[in-house]
């Protein structure tokens, strides 16, 4: 037996599972990458109201929204919900409202996501969406943020309330125009009788 052709053998071999080895370490750091998001504490600002809530928990709940109220969703949709906060890693819960009372830290959030995103291969300019669908995520992340508070308001906890109206009127003042929006105003407005809250403008 030619002892070249046993070596050439060996050689191929020990490729094959170097070539395993890296596509196993390149899966996992991806997962890494992708759930340690979830970890994230949410409501770090407001711990009065936080609940121990974490981006995982609220990802789940804005998810179940998503479907519910939008049944037809695609996939894109889906993903897009499942990851919209998995950057909050790398930049942690900045609240939305700071972001919008900053304009240049809001160009730089979103520098910072959409470079993290496209790192660990996930975003809307990987996954691609439509402008009516990331709406819709939208609402559904809000409406996790109200259906929170409520919860907490239920409890005893007051101190939700400001948040809940905020929540409340961004989604009013957003979308209200829009044909999608019909059913959400309605679940708006039954908390809102519930709790006999006015959804007056808070600054």
């Amino acid at each position: 037996m030619d002892k070249r052709i046993k070596k050439q053998a060996q050689s191929n071999v020990s490729i094959t599972s170097i070539a395993t080895k890296v596509k196993k370490t390149t899966n996992l750091r991806r997962l890494y990458d992708r759930l340690r998001g979830g970890h994230v504490l949410r409501y770090h600002t407001r711990p009065e109201i936080a609940d121990g809530q974490n981006v995982a928990a609220h990802t789940w709940r804005a998810m179940v929204i998503l479907q519910t109220l939008f049944p037809d969703i695609s996939k894109s949709g889906l993903l897009h919900m499942m990851y919209h906060d998995v950057a909050e890693a790398e930049t942690g819960d900045i609240p939305a409202t700071t972001k919008w009372k900053y304009d240049d830290l809001s160009k730089l959030m979103l520098q910072i996501e959409t470079e993290y995103e496209q790192k660990i291969g996930i975003g809307p300019t990987i996954i691609n969406v439509s402008q009516q669908e990331q709406e819709m995520c939208d609402i559904a992340d809000k409406l996790e943020l109200v259906f929170h508070c409520y919860r907490l308001m239920q409890q005893g906890n007051s101190r939700a309330e400001d948040v809940f109206i905020k929540g409340c009127n961004y989604i009013q003042d957003r979308y209200e125009k829009q044909d999608y929006y019909a059913h959400v105003i309605e679940i708006i407005k039954d908390l809102q009788g519930t709790r006999k809250i006015k959804l007056e403008k808070l600054f």
